[in-house]
């Protein structure tokens, strides 16, 4: 469940640094429609199961601060939604950072925006867990790469998480596997 941890908190920080990474602009980011992937994690999100991977972030609800969001993933062949529950916060040095909550009043983790590009729309969200501080590079969907070509946060990213691993968790693949889940959600949604 670790990955799924980090894949929200890269959603959150792309969703709210859309325009300036300020308690102000944050509620108007907050409302995008776009889908937010988590490209690269520094830390694997291995499990029993496999190894869970296609993390994106799509918002749901926003007033103020506070918004909600389903977070998708996939584990080996088998697509997951959660809901989630959010607020912007500023840090005792007065920094932007979200909890993210699974069960809304109890914060389940705290990220930080380490760097957002409104205009590649694309950012480094951090966390720390268990004493160890954590990485992410989200993109929004508009924006992500052909296969191939490099993200263009990603040189952000390695210098800012040098010291850690590089875990890709987008992959070409999981764009048409997006849509197939989503299909089947909306057939679902539509039986009697």
């Amino acid at each position: 469940m670790n990955l799924f941890k980090v894949a929200l908190f890269v959603t959150f920080v792309a969703i709210a640094f859309g325009e300036d990474a300020t308690m102000k602009k944050l509620p108007e980011a907050l409302r995008s429609a776009s889908r937010i992937w988590v490209a690269f994690l520094s830390k694997e999100s291995e499990t029993e199961g496999g190894i869970y991977r296609c993390f994106y972030r799509l918002w749901s609800f926003s007033e103020g601060t506070t918004f909600e969001f389903d977070q998708y993933f996939k584990n080996r062949t088998v697509w997951h939604k959660v809901h989630l529950y959010g607020n912007v916060d500023q840090n005792s040095e007065g920094n932007t950072v979200f909890d993210v909550e699974k069960v809304q009043g109890t914060t389940w983790r705290r990220y930080a925006v380490e760097f957002w590009d409104a205009d590649k729309k694309c950012g480094v969200l951090s966390y720390t867990e268990n004493g160890a501080k954590n990485c992410e590079l989200i993109v929004w969907e508009n924006s992500l790469p052909q296969s191939g070509y490099q993200y263009s946060c990603e040189t952000k990213y390695d210098k800012i998480c040098k010291d850690f691993p590089k875990h890709s968790s987008y992959e070409g693949d999981c764009l048409p596997q997006r849509d197939e889940f989503l299909k089947e959600e909306n057939d679902l949604a539509s039986l009697p």
